[in-house]
């Protein structure tokens, strides 16, 4: 699955005076992996999820106490849409349009997300939940070997062979509270807007994860 690569430099909106613009550009084509595809395509299957990951330079480095506002930012940026877009059409879906002028966005206005430190145990432990314990309304868990050969090569595939470059930084890993897109209203029996993502159940999940200038935004939802 190749993503197409979006690319948009953009400042960052609603940015305090005296601070950086942020110019944010598509790295959707550094993706391109067959240990990426399996991971996307296994999530997929397991929790019934059309999941998308995203990544991202910045154009400023992203640090614990900047990560929230990089992120809200890059949310109110239109690049956000134009990447979903794009990668929604390389996996063969067709969920989601071309924004238009004047309708309704994917982010829900005025929120902003609320992040929270995961830590590279957990965020490991996460990827293994979405593969052997989130809820699979079609019963499509995988057993210990599957899950590691699906989980084994991403690493390398997300990170580079030695997890970080000499001089580059450590990654960092975070929950984002899964509020900040529009809801398709399946678990709360609301009107389906034009443009929605996650679904309000237990399978709806974001995580961020941030190194320098870069950083990944993962998504899933799931419904039966």
């Amino acid at each position: 699955m190749g993503q197409a690569e979006v690319r948009r430099d953009r400042p960052e909106r609603g940015a305090s005076h005296g601070r950086a613009r942020l110019a944010v550009r598509s790295l959707l084509g550094d993706l391109a992996s067959p240990a990426v595809d399996a991971f996307l395509d296994a999530v997929d299957a397991v929790m019934n999820s059309n999941t998308f990951l995203l990544k991202v330079r910045a154009g400023a480095r992203v640090t614990s106490g900047n990560r929230a506002e990089t992120l809200s930012a890059f949310l109110r940026d239109p690049l956000f849409h134009d990447m979903m877009l794009a990668a929604d059409r390389s996996r063969n879906w067709g969920n989601l349009q071309p924004a238009a002028p004047g309708g309704s966005s994917l982010v829900l206005h005025g929120v902003r997300p609320v992040v929270r430190d995961l830590g590279r145990e957990g965020f490991e432990g996460r990827l293994r939940w979405m593969l052997q314990r989130a809820f699979s309304p079609y019963g499509r868990h995988l057993d210990d070997e599957r899950a590691e050969a699906v989980l084994g090569p991403l690493p390398e595939a997300l990170f580079g062979a030695a997890g970080a470059a000499p001089g580059q930084e450590e990654w960092s890993f975070c929950d984002v509270r899964p509020d900040f897109l529009r809801s398709t209203g399946y678990y709360t029996g609301e009107p389906c807007p034009e443009s929605a993502y996650f679904d309000g159940g237990p399978s709806d999940t974001a995580t961020f994860f941030y190194s320098g200038e870069v950083f990944h935004l993962l998504l899933t939802n799931g419904s039966p």
